[in-house]
């Protein structure tokens, strides 16, 4: 590996940490109530989403959701899923077994009190499109060669630090969804297959807790 192929990979890096830094921005003002000051959020977390599509586009990491057309594609989304699902089930076995109740990046989100929009626009578009750019589109494809077992591990264990881990639990949940969505990049190399994973997984975990919310009143 020469100097400029070092300095290339480096650069990557930095570009996978601003890019997370950005998506990271808008969410301080979540809590937003106002009506303009929750439309304007949502079109920034939106723009912020376009871009990462754009760039992801550009730099050859995305083919375009084109590649969605085909019942192979979905057949291997629905797996990723389940694969999803799987370590998650693991880990809040392991988190009842620890006695810990919920994961710090849970309990963020939900004593937030995010309007309704704000967190589907958060959670089910923005989050799936830029962490699927930043940890396998750019470490593992970029830093990493995308076939680097070493990359897929780095990039899991990055993933799951974001999400701010509390307990063993948690990192199986977070660590093992990145590893799931690693290896299905690393077999075939189709970002919006994780994009989509990605995004029915938060769809479900939302929708439930939305569900819960509109039901509290009426379970005391």
């Amino acid at each position: 590996m020469n100097k400029e192929s070092i300095l290339k990979r480096f650069l990557y890096f930095l570009l996978a940490f601003l890019i997370l830094c950005i998506e990271q921005a808008p969410t301080i003002f979540v809590r937003v109530k106002d009506v303009r000051a929750v439309s304007l959020l949502i079109l920034v977390m939106l723009l912020i989403s376009a871009g990462a599509l754009f760039l992801g586009k550009r730099m050859g990491l995305l083919e375009g959701f084109k590649t969605l057309y085909s019942l192979k594609a979905w057949g291997m989304i629905g797996l990723t899923y389940h694969g999803i699902y799987i370590v998650t089930r693991i880990g809040a076995m392991v988190m009842m077994w620890e006695g810990v109740s919920n994961s710090t990046n849970q309990e963020i989100i939900e004593n937030a009190h995010m309007n309704p929009f704000v967190l589907i626009t958060v959670t089910v578009i923005m989050a799936p499109i830029v962490e699927e750019l930043i940890f396998r589109g750019l470490l593992m494809g970029r830093v990493f060669n995308p076939d680097s077992i070493v990359g897929l591990i780095l990039s899991s264990l990055l993933f799951g630090l974001v999400h701010m881990p509390n307990s063993i639990g948690v990192w199986i949940i977070y660590a093992g969804m990145g590893f799931t969505l690693g290896t299905v990049y690393r077999k075939f190399q189709k970002l919006e297959y994780c994009i989509m994973a990605h995004m029915i997984n938060n769809s479900i975990a939302v929708s439930m807790m939305l569900l819960l919310q509109l039901l509290a009143p009426y379970i005391k």
